[in-house]
């Protein structure tokens, strides 16, 4: 097998990997966020997107290696050379979009469970940086040669073909640049989850587990850092043969992005397949199913359902990590005076869950012992809090 075959083969075969890849990801993730949790959000709709720029960032790069990529000039005709460069320049484009979507879509997906205002405002600032370097090497890319189609007919070498393009170096320069700029904003994504999750009260294995699941999107930035040594062969006269580890890693960048930010997103998938009896909502095994309680009714009285119309029962809230439940137990004195069926307070909802039955074998010592549920619901716009007390008389 001859070195110029090699290339070709190694072009083709990262492209037919991780196509195929990413697409089950995001397809699993669709499925997830929109039949299982029901919550189709923009980060889903920027990541489907970004999937489809890759679905075609990936189809015109085994098309240019049909036709010479990785081969040298020499070794093509010169359709094939035209072909190839063309190819070339679609992947450039596509590579864009695919990138900055991916990123963005990561971004909003830390939004959601983002609750500092600081940590929401890297985020912006972090998006706002890729959608600017992002369109700035697009149209760099888009717009190099005047006119357009010069870019791949000057490997014709006629010269009734006018046409002129911009100076190697600045190509070489932005690309440097760009790919600063997209090491950065990866690895910001990456170490962000640590200051959102090291706080929480779980089980030091599970905040691993969490942060390893959230900070999952950095992994695209090693093959950023990978291609930053063959950035330089935009130099090499021979285009086709010498650029192809771009086109490589490239590639990597793109599907190993758009693969993590939707693996991240796949926890009530598993949990559904596993049958974890951890989580009510995903133990039932349906989607959105909810598991029958094994909690003991207290004083012996069944528990019965009770109205709360201020509690969101939608598919999204459940799963919000920022609405936070909490059970605490009081026992005070003088009954009478607390006995009251419903909280005069604007900000609360108080209903009695249970009647009041006299024991046989206690006398009245005079203590009412009151179980208040206290759930904490943040809003989206994070500006908001409305606490919703359910007190349970006994």
């Amino acid at each position: 097998m001859t070195d110029e075959h090699q290339r070709k083969t190694a072009v083709q075969t990262v492209a037919a990997v991780f196509l195929p890849i990413a697409t089950i990801t995001v397809m699993l993730r669709i499925y997830v966020r929109g039949w299982i949790v029901k919550a189709f959000g923009w980060d889903d709709g920027a990541m489907v997107i970004a999937m489809l720029w890759y679905a075609m960032f990936c189809g015109t790069m085994i098309g240019g290696s049909i036709y010479g990529t990785g081969y040298k000039l020499e070794s093509l005709a010169v359709e094939d050379r035209l072909t190839a460069m063309k190819y070339w320049w679609l992947c450039e484009i596509a590579y864009c979009f695919a990138s900055v979507g991916c990123k963005i879509s990561v971004c909003i997906f830390l939004m959601r469970i983002t609750i500092r205002p600081l940590h929401i405002w890297i985020l912006y600032t972090v998006m706002a940086f890729t959608v600017m370097a992002g369109l700035v090497f697009m149209f760099l890319m888009l717009l190099q040669c005047r006119p357009l189609e010069y870019f791949w007919t000057k490997l014709a070498h006629d010269p009734t073909i006018i046409g002129k393009c911009m100076d190697m170096k600045i190509i070489v320069i932005m690309t440097y640049i760009y790919s600063a700029f997209a090491a950065l904003c990866d690895f910001t994504v990456g170490i962000l989850p640590i200051f959102l999750v090291r706080k929480l009260h779980m089980k030091r294995q599970t905040k691993i587990a969490v942060m390893g699941i959230l900070g999952m999107a950095c992994i695209a930035s090693s093959a950023v850092i990978v291609r930053v040594p063959f950035v330089a062969t935009f130099y090499d006269p021979d285009f086709l043969y010498a650029t192809y580890q771009i086109a490589i890693w490239s590639n990597v960048e793109a599907g190993l992005g758009i693969t993590a930010g939707s693996l991240a997103t796949l926890r009530p998938l598993l949990r559904m397949w596993t049958g974890s009896h951890s989580d009510p909502y995903y133990s039932s095994g349906f989607p959105g199913g909810r598991s029958r309680s094994a909690s003991r009714p207290l004083g012996g009285v069944e528990n019965r359902p009770f109205p709360l119309g201020s509690l969101d029962d939608s598919g999204q809230s459940r799963l919000r990590p920022d609405k936070l439940a909490v059970t605490v137990t009081t026992i005070q004195s003088q009954r009478d005076a607390q006995d009251t069926t419903y909280s005069t307070s604007p900000s609360s909802s108080e209903e009695r869950l249970t009647i009041d039955r006299p024991s046989p074998r206690l006398p009245d010592l005079g203590l009412g012992i009151h179980r208040t549920f206290e759930v904490t619901q943040t809003s989206t716009e994070r500006d908001d809090a409305e606490r919703i007390i359910v007190r349970e008389h006994v």
